[in-house]
C-alpha cells in the first residue's frame, strides 16, 4: 500500500469522522472545528479534491459553523424526530431498514476475525457513518492490507447513498458541507486503490 495514500486516508478519515460522530460541543471534536474555520483548511485536500467542490465546502462551512450545531446535530443523528438520513449503514442496506441488520453483522464477523475492537458510545451500531471513517483511519495506520476488503465491502457500499441524502439537506449548511466534502473524499479513495465496488440495493 501506498504510504502516502494512507496517511492521507488517516488524515482526512479522523477529521471527517470525528466531526459526523461526535456532537459539536464534545472535547472530542473541539480541535476537529478549530481545524474547519482555518483560512487555509483546503490545503490539506488540495492535491486531491478539485477546485469547485471545496469552494462551495468553504463557503458552506463559512456560514454553517455559525448556526447552531447542537441543535443540528441532534436532529440529524439522535432525534426525537425521523431522522432525514440515518447515519448506520443497515438502515439502507437491510429490507427492512433497521439498525443492528445483517450488513452490521457481517461487519462485526469483519472485525472479529482481524480481532479489531473498538469503543463506541452505549450500544451504538458499529457502522455508523462517523465510526466507519475513523476506522479507514485505523486501519490505514495499522492494518493497511485490509483496506479494500472494508471499502468495498462494508462501507462504499453504501456510504455514497447516505452522503448525498445529507448533501441535499438545505437547512444544515456546515453539515451540508461535510457530506460534500466526504462524498468527494471517498471518491477520491476508491479511485486511488482502483476499487469496482457492487452495486447493492438500498431500502431507504
Amino acid at each position: 500500500m501506498d504510504n502516502g495514500l494512507m496517511q492521507w486516508i488517516s488524515t482526512t478519515g479522523r477529521l471527517l469522522g470525528a466531526a459526523f460522530y461526535y456532537a459539536p460541543d464534545d472535547a472530542r471534536v473541539a480541535s476537529v472545528l478549530c481545524f474547519f474555520e482555518r483560512e487555509n483548511w483546503q490545503q490539506e485536500w488540495a492535491p486531491f479534491v478539485d477546485e469547485k467542490t471545496l469552494e462551495k465546502t468553504t463557503a458552506l462551512f463559512a456560514e454553517g459553523l455559525q448556526q447552531p450545531l447542537a441543535e443540528q446535530y441532534q436532529a440529524l443523528f439522535i432525534g426525537p424526530n425521523a431522522l432525514p438520513a440515518p447515519p448506520w449503514g443497515s438502515v439502507y442496506l437491510d429490507p427492512e431498514s433497521v439498525i443492528f441488520g445483517s450488513s452490521l453483522l457481517e461487519l462485526r464477523a469483519f472485525l472479529q476475525r482481524h480481532q479489531i475492537a473498538f469503543q463506541s458510545h452505549q450500544n451504538e451500531p458499529e457502522d455508523h457513518l462517523g465510526l466507519m471513517l475513523m476506522l479507514a483511519a485505523y486501519l490505514a495506520e495499522n492494518q493497511p492490507h485490509l483496506m479494500r476488503e472494508f471499502l468495498n465491502r462494508h462501507f462504499l457500499t453504501w456510504a455514497p447513498h447516505c452522503l448525498q441524502l445529507l448533501a441535499a439537506l438545505e437547512d444544515f449548511l456546515f453539515y451540508r458541507g461535510l457530506a460534500l466534502l466526504t462524498l468527494t473524499t471517498l471518491k477520491q479513495w476508491q479511485q486511488a486503490l482502483n476499487l469496482e465496488v457492487p452495486t447493492v440495493r438500498f431500502y431507504r
